[in-house]
C-alpha cells in the first residue's frame, strides 16, 4: 500500500551521509551566542543552522554535559508539521483529497460536523480552523505532569459524540492540539494503524530521518521547568500523538528542514510542496497558515515556523526557502527560544533583550498568597491551576508545563516564559489574564 522504493531510501541515506558541516571556527560563533543565552534563561541548548547546504551545530549547558547535535530533545508541537505531511502524502497518493469528510475514516459511524452540520473536512483540521476546542473537554490528566499519557481513542471518541460546535468551519483560527491529535490518529486508521508506525512508515523512513526523530527515546535529556526544577516525560497514545509526540535532535530537524527546501532526492517533494502553500488567514493578519506551518514576512521574504514546547522542553524550527536557510533551537528547559531561532536563520532580526523586559517583582508572605490557589475556569476544557508554595505562586494551563508567577503588586503577577500577567480579583474568584492583547477572564471553581 506505501508506494516508498527501496530506492528511496537508499537516496536519502545516501545524502544523509554527505550532509556538510561548516567549519569549527564559525560553529564556535553559534556556541559563544548560546553560552550567553544560558546566563539569562535556560538549562541546555542546542542549535543547528543551514545554509548553502552547509549545517553549523552547537550546545552548550550550564550544568552537566554539553549538549550536541544528536542530544535528543522532546520536539513538542513541531511534531504538527510531521502529521501534516503525513496528511499531504495521502493526498499526493491520490487517497484522500483536502476537501473530503475527515468522518469517513471513524469507526463506527461516528459523525465530524461543525454548528451548520456540514462535515468537517482534513484541511479545517490542518489549518487549525476546525472549530475544536484547544484540548476535550473530558481531558482530565490522571498525572498533571504527564498530561496526554491517559487520554485513549474511548476518551476522545466519547468527546466527539457529545461535542457540540460552537462556529462553522473554516470560519476561524482556533490552536487545537485536539484537532491535531485527531488528525494524527485518523489518518493512522485509514491505514488499519497507529500514528507512530504511520509515520515512521511514509515520513521518517523515506527522508533518512528514523535515527534522528522518533518516538520514546532512551537518550532523551532531562527536562526542566522554567526554574530548572525536573520534570516529568510525556507520553503519548495514538489519538494525541499527533499533536506533539516526537523526541529528535538538530540534526534530525535540520535534515527534515533540508528536505522541506528540496535540498535532497526524497518521494515527499510534493507533499512539502502542499503544506508550505498559503491556505488560510492564521492567529494574525500577517501570519497566515499552510498545512500546520505558520509563514511569516521577513524583509520581503516569507517564511515559514513552528514552535514546540512540553512541560520540561521549548522548540523552534524556521524554514527561508527564498535563501535556501534554515535554523533549529532546542531546550531542555520551559524556556522561550523562537527569538534565538530566528536570529539564526536572520542575524538583522534582534535577540530578546532579557534587562528590558525582566521587572521588579515583590515578595508576599504566605498568608496573602494562600487563598489565589485554586483552579480557574475560562472554558470547560481550559483551565488555569494556581498554586501555592510558601512565598511562591506557580500556574500551570490546562495541557502545558507549570511556570512561576512573580508579584508585581498586591494581586499583579507577571510571569517571565512568556509576556503575561496575570491580576486576581479582589476575593480571588476570578482572575484577569493579559497576553498579546487579549484579557480573558477565568472563573474560580
Amino acid at each position: 500500500m506505501d508506494r516508498i522504493t527501496r530506492r528511496h531510501c537508499l537516496l536519502a541515506a545516501a545524502s544523509s551521509a554527505a550532509f556538510p558541516v561548516l567549519a569549527q571556527a564559525e560553529a564556535s560563533a553559534l556556541q559563544t551566542l548560546l553560552e550567553a543565552r544560558l546566563k539569562d534563561d535556560g538549562v541546555a541548548l542546542a542549535a543547528g543552522r543551514l545554509s548553502g547546504g552547509k549545517t553549523e551545530f552547537a550546545g552548550a549547558s550550564k550544568a552537566g554535559p554539553r549538549p550536541d547535535a544528536d542530544s535528543v530533545f522532546e520536539l513538542g508541537s513541531i511534531t504538527k508539521t510531521f502529521t501534516a505531511l503525513l496528511l499531504a502524502d495521502a493526498v499526493v497518493r491520490g487517497e484522500l483529497k483536502l476537501d473530503d469528510a475527515v468522518e469517513a475514516a471513524l469507526p463506527e459511524g461516528l459523525k465530524l460536523r461543525d454548528s451548520a452540520g456540514q462535515p468537517l473536512r482534513w484541511v479545517d483540521l490542518a489549518t487549525q480552523r476546525s472549530g475544536l476546542p484547544r484540548l476535550p473537554s473530558n481531558f482530565a490528566p490522571a498525572k498533571a505532569d504527564d498530561p496526554y499519557a491517559d487520554y485513549d481513542w474511548a476518551a476522545l471518541g466519547l468527546f466527539l459524540k457529545s461535542w457540540q460546535p460552537a462556529v462553522p468551519r473554516d470560519s476561524r483560527f482556533e490552536y487545537s492540539n485536539l484537532g491535531f491529535g485527531l488528525l494524527g490518529h485518523a489518518l493512522a486508521l485509514r491505514q488499519g494503524t497507529d500514528y507512530a508506525t504511520l509515520l515512521t512508515r511514509r515520513v521518517l523512513e523515506p527522508l533518512g530521518l528514523q535515527r534522528h526523530v522518533g518516538f520514546g527515546r532512551p537518550a532523551l535529556l532531562q527536562g526542566h521547568d522554567a526554574q530548572g526544577k525536573p520534570v516529568s516525560v510525556w507520553h503519548f497514545q495514538s489519538p494525541t500523538a499527533g499533536a506533539g509526540a516526537l523526541h529528535g535532535s538538530a540534526r534530525g530537524l535540520l535534515r527534515y528542514a533540508e528536505a522541506a527546501l528540496g535540498g535532497y532526492e526524497h518521494p515527499l517533494r510534493e507533499a512539502f510542496a502542499l503544506c508550505l502553500q498559503r491556505r488560510a488567514a492564521g492567529s494574525a493578519p500577517i501570519n497566515p497558515i499552510g498545512l500546520a506551518w505558520l509563514l511569516a514576512p521577513l524583509n520581503g521574504r516569507t517564511v515559514f515556523n513552528h514552535d514546540g514546547g512540553t512541560g520540561g522542553f521549548s522548540s523552534s524550527l524556521w524554514l527561508d526557502p527564498q535563501r535556501g536557510r534554515a535554523a533549529v533551537v532546542l531546550a531542555n528547559a520551559q524556556v522561550p527560544v523562537t527569538d534565538l531561532a530566528l536570529h539564526l536563520l536572520d542575524e538583522s532580526m534582534p535577540l530578546r533583550d532579557f534587562a528590558a523586559t525582566r521587572q521588579a517583582s515583590i515578595t508576599l508572605p504566605a498568608e496573602q498568597l494562600q487563598p489565589m490557589a485554586g483552579v480557574y475556569a475560562v472554558t470547560p476544557q481550559f483551565k488555569l491551576t494556581v498554586r501555592a508554595e510558601g512565598q511562591r505562586l506557580f500556574a500551570q494551563a490546562t495541557g502545558q508545563g507549570e511556570f512561576e508567577l512573580f508579584a508585581k503588586a498586591p494581586r499583579r503577577f507577571f510571569a517571565k516564559i512568556a509576556p503575561l500577567e496575570i491580576e486576581f480579583d479582589g476575593d480571588a474568584k476570578a482572575l484577569t489574564l493579559y497576553q498579546g492583547g487579549a484579557q480573558p477572564r477565568f472563573l474560580r471553581e
